[in-house]
């Protein structure tokens, strides 16, 4: 009986032993960055919250931490879970008062990632530096708890420089640019009336272009203006001058002449055409 005592005390510490190795406390990093050490007033700048060098057989599961910041210097504007990790919501998971979170992962986290995304925006402030930082850091794998080191990071506020404080308004260095002055100026002065500027090719109006129509005597003279053949000269009675133009006597002739050889045609036609029908009845 006393062996069996024995071993069952030595078996007992043995299992006991090879738990507490099995089991031993989670270890990571979490560190903060970001890609804006320098940030002026008025604007956003965002801070990564990254797991790495993770040392647990079974990966971080939970995490809670305090989030300490200036809030004279800054204004938290959200907080955002990443790879998974949820996004602490206020007075749920985040204690605005006093800064306290607790975000968990759908899974387990075995690889090195960020898990937590804070924006914030810089106040009007005359200090030149401020941190922010996650202090009594606690980590969980599913099994003991461990706490970790705390993280934090650095950021100068700057004063907001704008070397054109008028871009949109620079000034012109030619501030009559749209009048430029002529390099060949007109010595003759402006006319005030530009509305009414002297036509320097006065054409006059219709109704008072001056009567071309020939004189009554006119009609007598014979027309020196025909056309011989020089296919250079052009008759003057063919150009448009918005009037018909006058014919003369012997216009009137041919005129006669045209006519009475027509009534000759008609006369002769007849007669043939009646000819041939009396000529047919027979």
């Amino acid at each position: 009986m006393k062996r069996i005592a024995k071993l069952s005390i030595i078996m007992l510490l043995m299992m006991v032993y090879l738990t507490v190795n099995v089991y031993a406390k989670p270890n990571c990093t979490i560190n903060m960055a970001t890609n804006q050490t320098e940030v002026s007033k008025g604007k956003e700048f965002t801070i990564d919250v990254n797991l790495s060098n993770i040392q647990s057989e079974r990966g971080i599961i939970a995490i809670e931490a305090t989030l300490e910041y200036e809030k004279d210097c800054l204004t938290l504007s959200k907080m955002e879970g990443q790879n998974g990790w949820d996004t602490p919501i206020k007075d749920l998971s985040y204690n605005e008062s006093n800064g306290k979170l607790v975000i968990d992962k759908k899974g387990l986290a075995k690889n090195d990632e960020t898990i937590l995304k804070i924006t914030f925006v810089v106040n009007d402030t005359n200090k030149k530096n401020t941190t922010v930082s996650l202090k009594n850091i606690i980590v969980a794998d599913g099994t003991a708890p461990a706490t970790i080191s705390n993280a934090l990071t650095n950021v100068t506020i700057k004063e907001e420089t704008n070397p054109n404080p008028d871009e949109g308004e620079k000034p012109n260095p030619n501030p009559d640019e749209g009048q430029k002055p002529d390099p060949n100026p007109n010595p003759n002065p402006p006319n005030p009336d530009d509305g009414q500027k002297p036509d320097p090719n006065p054409n006059p109006g219709e109704d008072q272009k001056p009567d071309i129509e020939p004189a009554p005597d006119e009609e007598e003279k014979p027309n020196t203006n025909q056309t011989t053949g020089d296919t250079n000269n052009t008759n003057k009675d063919n150009v448009a001058t918005g009037k018909l133009p006058q014919t003369g006597k012997d216009s009137k002739n041919v005129l006669i002449l045209v006519i009475a050889l027509s009534i000759l045609i008609a006369i002769v036609f007849i007669f043939i055409y009646k000819s041939r029908r009396s000529n047919k009845k027979y």
